[in-house]
């Protein structure tokens, strides 16, 4: 019963991450190109699948485990409504490949790559109209290459460069009405260009914007 949950599991995932990646909006053209060495391998993952609700699960110093045993496999949550909420992959307690987060309606929401339990390759999600949310490139928990996000109209916010999560290459931001308020080189700890302000937070129309947890 488990391994049929899994295939199905499996099957609906592959087919809202193409659906969403060929036809979901005007901004998927501009995703990041990802290296075929940022790809992690999950062969090795069990196909057991449990509920997020299981009492014998525990995380315990960042390991997971499922009755007192290092757990590998995948563990998902669900919406009150039977959809799948989110999937996580796990290989000897620690996160594993692609953790995948829907919405309510079924289409994805966030799809996030991890190795050993550390952000690692493409982390990218999209806004509940469908438009692209963000872009990123993760290598053991730091930015590296380009990282994009867009509002939630489509427009684009910000293209910024980093390597070893640090500012390097050309930075670049956009308010809400489109006009460029960050254009600027960095290299070795130095800006050269356009700096109107901080990227934490953003601009519509000159007004100030917070930001919510989702940007990350």
């Amino acid at each position: 019963m488990v391994q049929k949950e899994h295939l199905l599991l499996k099957i609906v995932s592959l087919i809202l991450i193409v659906t969403c990646s060929s036809c979901y909006n005007k901004s998927a053209k501009e995703e990041v190109v990802i290296p075929s060495s940022f790809v992690v391998n999950t062969t090795m993952i069990p196909i057991d699948t449990i509920l997020s609700t299981n009492k014998d699960l525990k995380l315990d110093n960042g390991i997971v485990y499922l009755s007192n045993t290092v757990y590998s496999g995948y563990i998902q949550q669900m919406y009150e409504n039977d959809q799948i909420k989110d999937v996580f992959s796990y290989y000897k307690g620690k996160q594993e490949g692609a953790s995948l987060t829907y919405f309510p309606n079924g289409k994805l929401k966030d799809s996030r790559s991890y190795k050993a339990g550390k952000s690692y390759g493409r982390h990218y999600g999209y806004w509940s109209n469908g438009n692209l949310k963000y872009d990123f490139v993760y290598n053991n928990d730091k930015r590296e290459g380009l990282q994009k996000q867009w509002y939630e109209s489509g427009g684009k916010y910000s293209f910024l460069t980093f390597k070893n999560d640090a500012e390097d290459g050309m930075q670049k931001a956009w308010r809400e009405n489109g006009k460029p308020y960050i254009n600027y080189q960095a290299k070795d700890g130095h800006r050269y260009g356009l700096q109107k302000s901080n990227l934490c937070y953003t601009l519509l129309d000159g007004k100030l914007k917070l930001p919510t947890n989702e940007n990350k």
